[in-house]
């Protein structure tokens, strides 16, 4: 059995390959068969309720509340967990599930060489980092990029697009 984590994200989250590297990106690899035993989506926050939806997205069929939708803003309170375990759930090739979830958790500043590979990051304050030697369009201010990894000099990120939902997806490959 394999399991993927994923911290979700106020725009989408590809629980099956969070950092995009997939063939198709996001979704099942190519010439792979998973059948999904669990779904878990825990609010890890000890305070604030949060809301999410769930798609599962068959190959070729664009995100859509009203198509793909399985689970629509439905509201978790602080400290609890979400239990999807159908166990019938056969994803093929380019299938993907796929997770939105709000509000966003503002996150406190953190220096650039600290950034983890395939998170989401906003610069603070460009310093004497190159951000785009490290997955950035540009160095300004504000610019929201995904990290290659952690970077040299003395800039300054927050995590951005982050909320307190974590999903956790177990499979079977078939």
């Amino acid at each position: 059995m394999a399991i993927k984590n994923a911290q979700l994200t106020t725009t989408t989250t590809y629980i099956l390959d969070p950092s995009g590297v997939n063939d198709p990106i996001g979704a099942v690899p190519a010439g792979k068969t998973y059948a999904v035993t669990n779904i878990l989506v825990c609010n890890s926050s000890l305070t604030d309720s949060t809301s999410f939806d769930m798609h599962l997205v068959p190959q070729g069929i664009p995100l859509s509340n009203s198509v793909t939708c399985v689970v629509r803003n439905l509201e978790l309170p602080a400290g609890e967990t979400f239990t999807f375990d159908s166990e019938r759930i056969v994803l093929e090739t380019g299938d993907a599930i796929v997770f939105v979830a709000e509000p966003e958790v503002v996150y406190g500043t953190v220096a650039a060489t600290t950034m983890q590979a395939g998170k989401r990051y906003k610069i603070v304050t460009a310093g004497t980092t190159t951000f785009t030697n490290f997955g950035a369009a540009d160095n300004v201010v504000g610019t929201i990029f995904i990290a290659s990894g952690a970077a040299t000099g003395t800039g300054q990120v927050t995590l951005s697009g982050y909320t307190t939902l974590a999903a956790t997806v177990s499979y079977l490959e078939v």
